[in-house]
C-alpha cells in the first residue's frame, strides 16, 4: 500500500459559491489538498476518474442539492467520508441524509474552521483505516487463493490439525484425504502398527519446536503396498503451539526402487556365498573326505592283514599319525560348518521348513538346557527361493543370538500364512535386552542385516524385548501358499 505519511489528504469541496470555496481553501490548504468545484456535473466527472479522501458539499445549491449530489456519487466513490455543510441543520435535512446517503457528519457553516478541521481529520483517519483494512484483506485473499491453487496442485497431501490430531483443514488431493475427512482424527488413517511411531514424532515436534519427518505405510498397505513420507511441523498462534502442519508425499516408487537395489545386493551376496559353499562342498570337502578314507583304510587294512601295523613307525610317530587323522576329521567337520553358514544347501534342496526343523532338532540334541519348538501352518515349501533364503538367514541370526546371549530355557519359532502374508515369529523366555540401545550400537550388524532382509522383501521386522524377546517378521506374498496345521519339536 502506498505510504501516505507525507502526502496531504485530498479534500473535495463542492459549493456553488466561489467565495466559500476560496475561503475554505485559504484556511485549510496548509493541511489538505483542496479540490474545489462549483458545478456538480463537473464534480461528478472528476470523481469518476480520481479518488479523494473526504467529500464536503454544500446542501443548498441551484442545480442539485448536497444530498442529491451525494446520492449521484454513492457508487462512484463508495469508500469516502461524506460531510454535509449547511447553513442550518434541520430535522428534515437530517432525515433525508440518514435515509438516502451514508453521511459521516453534518457540519454547520461558520467561521470556526478548527471545528471543521477536526471533523475532516477524524473522517480522513476513518477512511484511511477502512482502506487499509480492505487493502490487507484483499492481499490476504489473493495470498489465500494463490496458496489454495498451490496446495491443491502440489503432489502432496497437506493437512492442518489441532494439538490432538483432529483435522481442521486439508488440500484437495484426490488420492488421499478429502474435505469430508475434516473433523476426524489423523490417526484414523494410519495402520495400527504405525501409530506409535507417528504419535512419537508429533510429540517430538512439540518438544523441539522443529519439523520432523516420519515414514509410514498406508492404511491399506497390503492391498497396494504404498509408503508415505510425512514432514510434521508446529503451528503457532500468539506464541503458543496451536496445532500441526503435515505435508505427506507418496514415496512408494522410491521405496520400491530402494528395495529392488537392496534385494539385488542381498541376492548377489547370497549367490556368491552359494558358489563358495558349493566349491567347498564339491571340492575341498571331497578332497578331505578322500584323504580321510585313504588314511582310515590304510590303518584298517594293516590291522586286518597282520593283526599289527605293517608300517614300522615309532610310538611317537604313531601318535602324530593319529593326531593327523583327528585333525583331518575336524577340518572336514569345520568345512561342512562353513559351507552351512554360507548357504545351507538344504534350503535350496528341501526348503526353509525342513531346514529349520532339522536345525532345531540338532539344537535340541546339542543344548540340553534349552527347549526349541517349531510350529507352522504352511503345508508346502515356499515357491520363491529368495524369500526362503532370507527367512532362513533372519531365523538363523536370531537363534544364534539366543544361544549366545539370552540364557533362555524355551524358544518358539513359528511360521504362519494367512491373507497373503507370511508371518515369522521367534520368541524366547531369556533375559532380554534394550532394543533401542542395541539398534543404535555399532555392534548391531546382525540385527541391521535382519531388518534389511525383511525390507528387501517389502516386509517389516519389529522387536520387543523385556522379560524375553519377540521378533516378528511380516512379508507379503503375491502367490498363494497352501497351509495346513502341523506342529513338531
Amino acid at each position: 500500500m502506498e505510504d501516505s505519511e507525507n502526502i496531504k489528504p485530498k479534500v473535495f469541496y463542492l459549493d456553488d459559491d466561489e467565495i466559500n470555496l476560496a475561503i475554505l481553501e485559504a484556511n485549510l490548504e496548509e493541511y489538505y489538498e483542496i479540490l474545489g468545484f462549483n458545478d456538480p456535473n463537473e464534480a461528478i466527472g472528476y470523481l469518476k476518474n480520481y479518488e479523494v479522501d473526504v467529500i464536503l458539499t454544500d446542501q443548498i445549491m441551484p442545480v442539485m442539492d448536497g444530498i442529491e449530489f451525494l446520492q449521484a456519487i454513492e457508487n462512484i466513490q463508495p469508500k469516502v467520508a461524506r460531510i454535509l455543510l449547511t447553513g442550518v441543520v434541520n430535522q428534515e435535512v437530517m432525515l433525508q441524509a440518514i435515509n438516502k446517503i451514508n453521511i459521516y457528519r453534518f457540519h454547520e457553516k461558520s467561521d470556526n474552521f478548527d471545528g471543521l478541521k477536526f471533523d475532516i481529520d477524524n473522517a480522513y483517519h476513518m477512511v484511511k483505516a477502512l482502506r487499509e483494512k480492505d487493502f490487507y484483506f484483499k492481499q490476504l485473499q489473493e495470498t489465500s487463493e494463490k496458496l489454495k491453487i498451490i496446495t491443491d496442485n502440489v503432489p502432496a497431501q497437506i493437512v492442518h490439525t489441532d494439538m490432538e490430531g483432529i483435522i481442521l483443514e486439508i488440500n484437495q488431493d484426490s488420492n488421499g484425504l478429502t474435505m469430508r475427512h475434516i473433523g476426524q482424527s489423523i490417526t484414523n488413517f494410519l495402520p495400527e502398527d504405525e501409530l506409535k511411531k507417528f504419535l512419537a514424532t508429533m510429540s517430538k515436534v512439540t518438544a523441539t519446536k522443529k519439523n520432523h519427518n516420519v515414514i509410514t505405510r498406508a492404511f491399506n498397505f497390503y492391498e497396494n503396498f504404498q509408503w508415505f513420507s510425512t514432514v510434521i511441523g508446529p503451528l503457532h498462534s500468539k506464541g503458543k503451539q496451536s496445532g500441526f502442519l503435515m505435508v505427506s508425499q507418496d514415496i512408494t516408487d522410491r521405496v520400491n526402487y530402494e528395495e529392488k537395489i537392496m534385494s539385488a545386493v542381498i541376492e548377489a551376496e547370497d549367490r556368491q556365498k552359494s558358489k563358495i559353499a558349493r566349491d567347498i562342498h564339491d571340492g575341498l570337502q571331497q578332497t578331505l573326505t578322500i584323504a580321510l578314507m585313504n588314511f582310515e583304510s590304510l590303518v584298517k587294512g594293516s590291522i586286518q592283514s597282520t593283526g599289527t601295523e605293517s608300517i614300522q613307525i615309532t610310538e611317537k610317530e604313531r601318535e602324530k599319525f593319529g593326531k593327523g587323522i583327528d585333525f583331518l576329521r575336524k577340518g572336514l567337520q569345520e568345512t561342512r560348518g562353513i559351507a552351512y553358514e554360507l548357504i545351507p544347501k538344504s534350503v535350496e534342496d528341501f526348503g526353509f521348513l525342513e531346514t529349520i526343523q532339522d536345525l532345531l532338532d540338532e539344537f535340541n540334541t546339542t543344548f540340553e538346557t534349552t527347549d526349541f519348538n517349531f510350529y507352522t501352518n504352511v503345508k508346502q515349501r515356499i515357491t520363491d527361493l529368495n524369500i526362503e533364503y532370507n527367512l532362513f538367514r533372519i531365523t538363523q541370526e536370531a537363534l544364534n543370538n539366543i544361544i549366545k546371549y539370552a540364557e533362555a530355557t524355551e524358544v518358539f519359532v513359528q511360521l504362519t500364512y494367512h491373507d497373503n502374508l507370511l508371518q515369522l515369529t521367534i520368541e524366547d523366555n531369556g533375559k532380554g535386552f534394550d532394543v533401542e540401545e542395541k539398534l543404535n550400537a555399532d555392534s548391531s550388524f546382525g540385527l541391521f542385516n535382519m531388518n534389511k532382509r525383511a525390507e528387501s522383501l517389502s516386509g517389516r521386522m519389529t522387536i520387543e524385548s523385556k522379560e524375553g524377546t519377540l521378533i516378528f517378521v511380516e512379508i507379503p506374498l503375491k502367490k498363494i501358499v497352501s497351509s495346513d496345521k502341523t506342529k513338531s519339536k
